[in-house]
């Protein structure tokens, strides 16, 4: 097999171990209105099922990096999947709400190490500029069955009832598990190893008081919160206030889909002729562009969900173009401890996101302004970001490797 074919082989892969979180993640969106009926709790009861497996989501993030420097790539996704799988099986047998939230924790924590150690093969593979186009096009791969499963999981809903959501999640991390053992290299450096706790702590703190890490992590938090605040309520939202079937939602999250698709196959498009800040720039502009648009129509009695989704895929299309450049300088500030590097960012985004979502599983869900609001405050706060945070990201391709 060639280089480029192998190169391309590897891609798929990582991309396929990336995409099993929001992939299962995604089939469960449309369910949450039929979790809420079935157990009779409230909005922000059944939002724990989201934000916790947040939370979970995030400490699996700051593990698994320096695991992976540790024990080695290919091990800590193996084993990861094994937790997830055994957490999607929970989830499945669960006859309570707080059985149903203990399983989606476990099996969050499991596929945590899909993202986290994706990053982390990237770097023992690639240069900054090279990495950034990676996680691009790894991306691109990854939102095409994330695209899909909205769709899909509206249906099994539908079809037969929440439950048959955690059976397909099954079914496809076991699919990807045996594709793993049989096809992924080890990548870790020979001389790379795990920091002990005391080491780790201090090279996250001594990141974390890095002006341009700090900038990263604001911006991707940023960014990261208005997605899962957005995809969290929506599903509501679509039932309560516009009066539609869940399947629907799947649908209109295509909009979502295809809008950072284009934008990670933009990074890729304009790599050749503008530096990371200048992609940065444009696609927080246009997430700011996008959530302010979808306030304003909602503001103006515009509420069919076209007047909501089409400004939230400008906005996603922004997120595509702006997120990999910024993950990607993280990153490469730590080349010796990527691992840990790509865990500390991973772990402040998803808590803060996580932090978010259960704050605003309390407002009403019977008009979509509060949830809109909500993400045009926060982009715009991005936008506010780049003149506090000035050229952090270029600030990375002058950074040794």
């Amino acid at each position: 097999m060639t280089p480029g074919r192998t190169d391309r082989a590897l891609l798929l892969l990582l991309a396929a171990i990336t995409a099993l979180a929001p992939i299962a993640t995604n089939l469960y969106l449309p369910a949450l209105p039929a979790v809420r009926e079935h157990f009779g709790g409230t909005v922000a009861e059944v939002q724990a099922t989201f934000s916790v497996s947040l939370v979970t989501f995030a400490c699996g993030i700051l593990l698994w990096g320096p695991f992976s420097d540790r024990y080695g790539r290919r091990t800590a996704i193996l084993a990861g999947l094994v937790i997830l799988v055994a957490g999607a099986v929970l989830s499945l047998t669960a006859t309570t709400l707080p059985a149903l939230v203990a399983g989606r924790a476990v099996q969050a924590f499991g596929s945590a190490t899909g993202l986290v150690v994706a990053r982390a093969i990237l770097s023992d593979l690639y240069p900054i500029e090279r990495m950034s186009k990676a996680l691009a096009q790894l991306t691109m791969v990854a939102v095409t069955g994330n695209a899909l499963a909205p769709v899909i999981g509206g249906y099994l809903t539908a079809g037969f009832g929440w439950r048959s959501i955690f059976g397909a999640i099954v079914a496809t991390a076991v699919v990807v598990a045996i594709a793993v053992w049989r096809g992924l290299p080890e990548t870790r450096p020979p001389d790379a190893h795990a920091p002990r706790g005391r080491e780790m702590a201090r090279t996250a703190w001594s990141l974390v008081r890095m002006p341009m890490f700090a900038g990263c992590v604001a911006q991707s938090a940023v960014v990261y919160a208005t997605f899962l605040v957005f995809i969290s309520l929506a599903p509501y939202v679509m039932v309560t206030a516009l009066g539609r079937p869940p399947t629907e939602f799947g649908y209109y999250y295509l909009f979502i889909a295809v809008g950072y698709f284009l934008g990670n196959w933009s990074v890729s498009r304009y790599m050749a002729r503008h530096d990371l800040h200048w992609m940065v720039v444009r696609g927080v502009l246009l997430t700011a562009v996008g959530a302010v648009a979808a306030l304003a129509f909602v503001a103006l009695g515009l509420e069919h969900p076209l007047w909501i989704f089409v400004p939230i895929g400008v906005l996603s299309y922004g997120q595509g173009l702006a997120l990999p450049n910024v993950t990607a300088t993280a990153v490469s500030l730590a080349p010796r401890h990527a691992g840990v590097a790509s865990s500390t960012i991973g772990f402040l985004q998803q808590m803060i996101g996580a932090g978010a979502v259960q704050w605003m599983g309390h407002s009403p869900t019977d008009t979509a302004l509060p949830m809109l609001g909500f993400c045009a405050a926060a982009c715009l706060a991005g936008l506010g970001m780049l003149y506090v945070f000035p050229r952090v990201e270029a600030g990375a391709r002058r950074t040794p490797r």
